[in-house]
């Protein structure tokens, strides 16, 4: 080892202080780097424009790939996963909203008054192709239902309500719900015991 050459440790050691040095550095306290009554706390721009001028407008729906529309009373396949788990694929278009959006995905069986899944998506939204630049969706989110047995979930062949509420990056907010009918195409049976 060359004595006037550092070894790996020290190299290392020096550039994790010179790393912490700079992320401390950059934590000022609100009163030292803000103006007086500001927090210092990162401010969402409003919607400008013609997006923001009218009402939020919700369209919910499904598909992996592309977005297929739902309508009441549409059959909903439940999805058996690569991990042995179930879901169903939720999307949603939305028009004069910002694009950037935080999505509540969440699916309830009214008959036994239970929410069969629920997950919340913070997302930056895609623009429609061919729209006015308005519209924007998200497409492919999973509502995770866990592993579930066809013979015992109860939800399978009834009627759930699928729910999108959704809040943008300005803090406008919306809701969609459909009512859909979940089913289940077996594809492979636990061995009998």
């Amino acid at each position: 080892m060359d004595p006037g050459r550092p070894g790996a440790y020290t190299r290392v050691m020096t550039g994790r202080m010179a790393i912490g040095w700079m992320l401390w550095s950059g934590c000022a306290k609100p009163d030292e780097s803000t103006a007086p009554g500001d927090s210092g706390a990162a401010i969402e721009p409003a919607v400008e424009g013609p997006c923001g001028s009218a009402p939020i407008a919700l369209e919910a729906g499904t598909g992996e790939d592309a977005f297929q529309p739902l309508t009441d009373g549409d059959p909903i396949e439940v999805i058996h996963g690569a991990q042995d788990g179930h879901h169903i694929l939720g999307s949603l278009r939305l028009r004069n909203t910002d694009e950037i959006a935080t999505i509540h995905y969440w699916i309830e069986h009214p008959a036994e008054d239970r929410v069969v899944s629920d997950q919340v998506y913070r997302t930056q939204l895609v623009p429609i192709a061919g729209a006015d630049g308005c519209s924007f969706e998200s497409v492919g989110m999973f509502a995770y239902l866990g592993r579930i047995d066809p013979d015992s979930a109860a939800f399978l062949d009834e009627e759930v309500v699928v729910h999108m509420d959704v809040e943008d990056a300005a803090g406008r907010s919306a809701t969609a719900a459909v009512t859909v009918i979940p089913y289940l195409t077996v594809v492979e049976r636990d061995p009998v015991r």
